[in-house]
């Protein structure tokens, strides 16, 4: 075509200058100048050729739309089914979203800081696009963001709170619930049933979870106005050092309204709770305490056991966990456990899906929030059950964000943003 084009050009320039010569001679100038814009045209064509460049905004919009083609990292401190039940809601809502082509690589330690911080390491060396990170405490937490900000690699953290550490700021987000409030509504709700004397089995003594959850705990009695007894110099026991101290029940002096006759540890599992329940029935006999607080679910299975074994009843005893996965609904039903607070690792899943597709499509976000937490308990579970949301079964869980029967966006204001060095 353009060569066709030339030679229509040089032609027409010769009939052109044909023409003027003739003009010239007969001294008609005049009429050879009006000619010549006709001479020109075929080069008037030319923006027309050029059309397909106005398409170009249009692609400009379209590429809003562009799929996410991104590998993640997530690595849990333990073989917890907490923490998978978040990657496999994380991963559900990515894999049903045609914007996110992501590969999600869930890798799981023994509880110790060095795996956590070698597992960090890995992800970076091998380029993936974002970590996640259910930490083991911390300042291991801080020494990832640090490496993770000088790789340009965003670090989430999810489960654990870590945003007392200096340069929480330079993570990507993070959510974890609120575990003193957990405690704190499982608090009420004992007190609520005059409870005095109570086996607290916490997930791992002193893990900030665990902490949380026995503070808010004893803080219900406090905020009430209840007595958490005297010091041998007669100042008062708080909440915040008993829950920290764990004194034995010989340092609280005085008349309290409440006392932790029993501290101790399941490690967030069934078998090493349930031991840990025979040992304290063992030790203080079926009287020596009228109520027990057993922070997850699987470690209530394991204590429900030891009753059991020791021929007691949970009728005659409150019984109040944290949880509230949906075998604890029937429990809730049946009677069978006082109290429990639906606490879903799947909406943690939810709330970092969110976060990490906002952070690759460069739109603000909430990048630290507390998911909302249902108490519920066998007075009311009829009642509440239909709010409740699933933990253990995923695809009832997408189900439900798909029908918006469940609130889980980000933007809610039935999550909260979290307090700390952001």
């Amino acid at each position: 075509m353009k060569g066709r084009r030339i030679i229509m050009v040089v032609l027409c320039i010769a009939l052109a200058l044909s023409f003027t010569m003739m003009a010239t001679a007969c001294g008609g100038g005049g009429d050879a100048a009006t000619e010549e814009p006709a001479a020109e045209e075929p080069a008037a064509e030319e923006p027309a050729a050029e059309e397909p460049a106005a398409e170009e905004p249009a692609a400009e919009e379209a590429a809003t739309g562009e799929v996410q083609t991104k590998t993640i990292g997530v690595y849990a401190d333990a073989a917890d089914s907490y923490y998978s039940l978040m990657n496999d809601a994380l991963t559900a809502l990515a894999d049903q979203d045609p914007e996110c082509d992501w590969t999600i690589e869930y890798k799981v330690g023994q509880s110790t800081a060095e795996e956590q911080l070698k597992a960090v390491e890995d992800f970076i060396t091998a380029g993936y696009d974002a970590i996640v990170v259910v930490q083991n405490n911390p300042n291991t937490t801080s020494e990832c963001i640090e490496k993770c900000k000088a790789a340009g690699i965003p670090y989430f953290g999810a489960v654990h709170y870590f945003g007392g550490v200096a340069n929480a700021g330079d993570s990507a987000g993070s959510t974890n619930f609120d575990f003193v409030q957990c405690g704190v509504v499982a608090g009420e709700d004992a007190l609520a049933n005059d409870v005095k004397n109570v086996i607290i089995i916490e997930g791992v003594l002193g893990q900030g979870t665990a902490s949380d959850q026995s503070l808010g705990f004893l803080q219900a009695y406090e905020n009430a106005g209840k007595s958490l007894g005297e010091k041998a110099d007669g100042s008062k026991w708080t909440a915040e050092e008993i829950a920290t101290d764990k004194p034995p029940v010989g340092d609280i002096k005085g008349s309290p309204d409440v006392v932790v006759v029993q501290w101790s540890t399941g490690g967030w599992m069934a078998e090493p709770a349930q031991k840990e329940m025979s040992n304290a029935i063992s030790s203080l006999g079926k009287d020596g305490w009228d109520g027990a607080y057993v922070q997850n679910d699987p470690m209530g299975e394991g204590a429900m056991q030891a009753m059991t074994d020791a021929g007691l009843s949970t009728d005659d005893y409150w019984l109040g966990l944290c949880n509230g996965r949906e075998y604890s609904w029937q429990w809730a039903k049946d009677g069978t456990i006082s109290m429990d607070v639906n606490q879903p690792p799947t909406m943690e899943g939810a709330i970092l899906y969110q976060q990490i597709k906002a952070y690759f499509a460069g739109t603000e976000y909430r990048k630290h929030v507390h998911p909302y937490v249902i108490p519920y308990n066998k007075e009311n579970i009829a009642e509440l059950e239909p709010t409740l949301i699933p933990i253990e079964n995923v695809e009832n869980f997408i189900s439900k964000i798909n029908d918006n029967s469940i609130v889980w966006d980000l933007n809610d204001p039935k999550f909260v943003d979290a307090e700390g060095n952001w």
